[in-house]
């Protein structure tokens, strides 16, 4: 007994949202905690809303499109394609995720593959127009990787030294006495206030506008998608709303240094922490939508008056016949097939969740390593292992760069060989709440200089992935660099993990990453010490007891993770390329029936719907467009029959259009 209505509908959309939800739960929550706890992520959290609010506005098409049944022509098909396709999609989205937790960014990898699988999902338990009506949302899915650290680093870098150029140039032309330093480290505006005292504007990667920005640009592409007007315009408010954005920072510089020379540093502080990123971002999307509206006509809410009085309506599909608008979505079934897939897919995903590997590995650790609190924690060297000939002390606490990087904690150990013609060992342990609070050393010491426009004190020796830690994978970096000027060479091994630490409202997974570090004095010699790093960062590894190990299924996958994912790719080329040839003897197969089709009247109605190509082909437009090539009149009950008769003859096929958020159908030639 097949299910029809919306129970068979909401059956199909429970399962395709449960699919992901559940390979991919251990990645949203990382996600969220970024979002909730780094300056850069908090875009993020707009993302679920703007989602919810794109569905809501294209239900109808989507529940019309989800709720369409195949025709004859399709029907005969010998292979299932687009289940095929979507399995292949699925298959490559999951062999990218667990390959992403055998590299040094598995979180943003796992990510960027999830609108591959909501994709391949779509497509397997729904049909190619519900895969087409929700292309924009799913590619929104692709906002929730939080930016890359150094990308961020670089890019916020070279904003910041823009917009205090341009803020500074606005204040010498307002009469301001002030002066720009761009020498190493953050832009600085100097204010000299009327009583003579020098008062610093650092404008940081949170003074640039790139948090700004970024969040920005989210709601900019939301705009512009839901808005109501020609694909021109809509790309025109994403043309002007990012250089909007970035002004409206640039004025925000401009106000507080004035604000501090008028009123003192407190208040323009206080102005600085009201006028943050979500307020700019609030007051550009307002003037972005005004100017939509104003200037270029363009409705973002509210719906578009009826023109179309409906007056010709289908009695089998409940569409107009006059503007082709569908008025009654039609009921969708769930038939023995589409039981017997959404139980496959039920079944696979629940059967990968006892080979689901973790994002990154989750260790012990050791809780008394630290307790939240700036003075008085016990520090002690139980977090290091033991190491022959070495003998492991605590250094020192950089409570400084805590405060700067937003940590909970950086701490510094030194092995000391015990035969003094071995070099020191350093290991430095930074814990936080974010990988985001985290900092990259080759970003802090190469990327961030050059974009300040400062002289490079470090030059690169080597910077790649070395494979630290076999199961689970633990991929560290390798890093060395020597200062300009001097003899020293710093070589640096370094990786996160996430680890349960003991903290005053208790114990709290944090964010950690360990650096093993050596210096020596001859450049030459930064690959020997690879060797001697390489066996202090796997002890350490082995000491921080990983609590999960992966599967001998899930290993071999992702050690053979990139001839997997070619393998599954060029396969993936196979049904594209079977529905190409098949869609090209569909052409050759209507243009032969044409060929044989003797009724003057069938052939004109086909060449009508051919020649509306470009519009809207409805019911009322292809008798209207018959009547102009044939001069004879047509009945309209007549015509939509002509036309069910020639799509089941493969000559035409029907096809759904989002026109306002509202489903229209159309008809489109296969001549």
């Amino acid at each position: 007994m097949e299910i029809q209505g919306r129970t068979a509908l909401g059956i199909k959309i429970l399962v395709a949202l449960m699919a992901p939800a559940i390979l991919y739960w251990q990645d949203l929550i990382l996600v969220a905690n970024e979002a909730l706890n780094s300056d850069i992520a908090t875009h993020i959290l707009a993302i679920p809303f703007l989602l919810t609010y794109i569905i809501y506005r294209i239900r109808k098409t989507v529940a019309t499109s989800a709720s369409q049944q195949l025709t004859s022509s399709t029907l005969n098909r010998s292979l299932p394609i687009k289940e095929i396709t979507g399995t292949l999609m699925c298959v490559l989205a999951y062999l990218i995720k667990w390959f992403g937790s055998y590299t040094f960014q598995p979180l943003e990898i796992h990510v960027a593959s999830l609108p591959l699988f909501v994709a391949g999902i779509v497509l397997i338990v729904f049909n190619t127009q519900t895969l087409r009506a929700l292309l924009f949302p799913i590619a929104f899915l692709i906002f929730l990787i939080p930016p890359p650290l150094e990308l961020a680093q670089s890019t916020g870098s070279a904003l910041a030294n823009f917009s205090s150029q341009a803020a500074y140039n606005l204040l010498k032309m307002f009469g301001l006495p002030v002066t720009l330093s761009t020498t190493y480290g953050s832009p600085v505006i100097f204010l000299t206030t009327p009583a003579g005292t020098d008062i610093p504007f650092a404008i940081d990667i949170a003074c640039s506008g790139l948090y700004s920005l970024i969040g920005f640009t989210v709601f900019a592409i939301f705009t512009a998608y839901i808005s109501r007007g020609s694909l021109q315009k809509k790309l025109s408010i994403l043309a002007m709303g990012l250089p909007l954005i970035y002004s409206l920072n640039i004025l925000r510089i401009t106000s507080i240094v004035s604000i501090g020379y008028y009123s003192g540093p407190n208040l323009a502080l206080n102005i600085f922490h009201f006028l943050g990123g979500w307020t700019l971002i609030l007051v550009g999307t307002l003037i972005l939508l005004t100017v939509t509206e104003k200037v270029f006509k363009i409705k973002i809410f509210g719906t578009t008056p009826e023109t179309c009085p409906h007056s010709n309506e289908s009695k089998d599909d409940v569409f107009c016949m006059d503007c082709g608008k569908i008025l009654k979505t039609p009921e969708a079934n769930l038939s023995k097939t589409d039981a017997l897939k959404l139980t496959i897919i039920l079944a696979i995903t629940i059967s990968l969740l006892f080979i689901e590997v973790p994002v990154f590995a989750l260790t012990e650790g050791s809780a008394e390593v630290f307790i939240q609190k700036p003075t008085g924690e016990q520090t002690t060297t139980k977090i290091l292992p033991e190491i022959e000939d070495y003998q492991a002390r605590f250094t020192y606490r950089d409570l400084e760069f805590e405060k700067i990087s937003g940590q909970n904690a950086s701490l510094i150990f030194q092995y000391s060989p015990e035969n003094q013609s071995k070099p020191i060992i350093w290991v430095g342990l930074e814990i936080a709440p974010t990988k985001g609070n985290l900092h990259s050393w080759e970003v802090c010491l190469i990327t961030w200089p050059q974009t300040q426009g400062g002289e490079v004190t470090a030059t690169q020796l080597d910077l790649r992935d070395i494979h630290l830690f076999d199961n689970p994978p633990i991929t560290a970096r390798y890093f060395a660099y020597y200062e300009k000027g001097s003899n020293v060479t710093q070589v640096i091994l370094y990786w996160y993990t996430q680890s349960i630490f003991k903290t005053e409202p208790g114990y709290q997974q944090k964010w950690v990453m360990i650096s093993v570090i050596e210096y020596t004095h001859n450049p030459q010699e930064y690959r020997a010490v690879e060797d001697e790093l390489l066996p202090i960062a796997v002890a350490i590894v082995n000491h921080w007891q990983p609590i999960t190990t992966w599967s001998w299924v899930a290993l071999t996958i992702a050690e053979n993770g990139p001839i997997l994912i070619t393998m599954t790719g060029m396969l993936l080329l196979g049904p594209i390329a079977y529905y190409l040839y098949l869609e090209r003897n569909k052409r050759r197969g209507a243009q032969r029936a044409y060929a044989h089709i003797s009724d003057a009247e069938d052939r004109q109605i086909l060449d009508s719907v051919k020649t509306l190509k470009k519009d809207l082909a409805t019911v009322s437009k292809i008798a209207s467009k018959y009547r102009e090539i044939s001069g004879r009149e047509i009945d309209i009950e007549r015509i939509h029959m002509k036309i069910i008769e020639a799509e089941e003859a493969g000559l035409i096929e029907r096809k759904i259009i989002n026109i306002n958020d509202e489903p229209y159908l159309t008809w489109k030639s296969n001549l």
